[in-house]
């Protein structure tokens, strides 16, 4: 016998393009060059282009661990609660 999995999902999985344009600021010709070089993971459903949420968030965590190197510091975690 098989039952059904009723799954729920708080935050969205995926962006739209105008989504994620917003959300790290940059002008559409620049989330394209990301996309295209492989910074942000993307498909298409139907004619529309979806960016993955979790490439969006692992982008923009390399960018701070780059930046922090250029600054002379170690990328410090998320939640550290050590620091004033």
């Amino acid at each position: 016998m098989s039952s059904a999995v009723s799954i729920t999902f708080d935050v969205p999985l995926v962006a739209s393009p105008n989504q994620a344009m917003r959300a790290i600021q940059v002008s559409r010709k620049k989330l394209y060059e990301l996309i295209k070089t492989g910074e942000l993971e993307s498909y298409t459903e139907g004619k529309s282009r979806r960016i993955t949420v979790k490439s969006i968030n692992d982008y923009i965590e390399r960018r701070l661990a780059v930046e922090a190197v250029r600054r002379g510091r170690t990328a410090s975690p998320r939640n550290d609660q050590s620091c004033p």
